[in-house]
């Protein structure tokens, strides 16, 4: 049998998903909602941070409960590259479509040198010195980034003025990859390590995300054609905001399989 807290979030995750509590709106106050299931406080506070944990409601201090709006999310894809250099489609993908809102990309950039972790995913000494880009990417609607990407270059690659780096548009700190073509370095491919998890209290304050959302994190490295790592990036992004794509092409055989 459901504890009744459990039966309480039950109650109320229904009239989310039929409707009967739309998004926006608020819900009843925390003694009303125990006075109406016949349960103290904590019985309701523990039902109402279940839902917000789904990611179903959000608590504004001070002005109550209130059922979240359903996010378009904007598509962090893997083959964004070959997007990009197909004729555009009159209807967008749902990338395009959430691009269109012109979303805000900040980029920072600055000198540091390699600490132990950076060293060896580079396969560098310890303080080399590197070119660190921070990109940001925000919805104009948003307070909050919905991604922050901090990239690595070796200062020694990097080109005479890092403004080349900072021009472009992308929020996935993706210009080393025109830059390093343009230099003659010929990219040969990327690995990127995808994991789900709770954020880390800075993140939660960078990002703004709410208490039970989780981030998507990428560690991406970038390979030359002689197997040189050229780039390495951490990639963090709201949950709720972002969703990972991923497309790989199928090897076609003759023989079915």
């Amino acid at each position: 049998m459901a504890n009744r807290y459990e039966q309480i979030a039950a109650d109320l995750r229904k009239q989310i998903e039929d409707g009967t509590l739309p998004a926006a709106a608020r819900l009843p106050s925390e003694s009303a909602l125990a006075l109406q299931h016949r349960v103290g406080l904590p019985t309701v506070r523990h039902a109402l941070n279940v839902l917000q944990a789904e990611g179903l409601i959000e608590k504004h201090h001070g002005r109550g409960t209130f059922v979240r709006a359903a996010n378009q999310k904007i598509e962090y894809a893997n083959d964004r590259h070959h997007r990009a250099a197909q004729p555009p489609d009159v209807s967008g993908s749902p990338q395009e479509r959430a691009l269109d809102d012109s979303p805000e990309v900040t980029v920072s950039c600055c000198e540091i040198w390699a600490n132990d972790e950076l060293a060896s995913r580079m396969n560098v000494q310890v303080e080399t010195r590197l070119l660190e880009l921070v990109y940001r990417g925000r919805r104009p609607k948003d307070e909050a980034p919905y991604s922050i990407v901090r990239s690595y270059l070796l200062y020694a690659m990097a080109p005479p003025a890092p403004a080349e780096l900072t021009s472009a548009a992308s929020p996935w700190g993706d210009a080393y990859v025109d830059w390093l073509t343009e230099a003659g370095i010929e990219l040969d491919h990327v690995v990127e390590r995808l994991t789900a998890r709770p954020p880390s209290a800075r993140e939660a304050a960078e990002l703004g995300v709410s208490p039970g959302v989780a981030v998507i994190a990428i560690q991406r490295t970038s390979y030359d054609a002689r197997g040189t790592v050229v780039e390495t990036a951490d990639l963090v992004m709201s949950g709720d905001r972002v969703a990972a794509v991923y497309s790989t092409p199928c090897a076609r055989t003759r023989q079915p399989c």
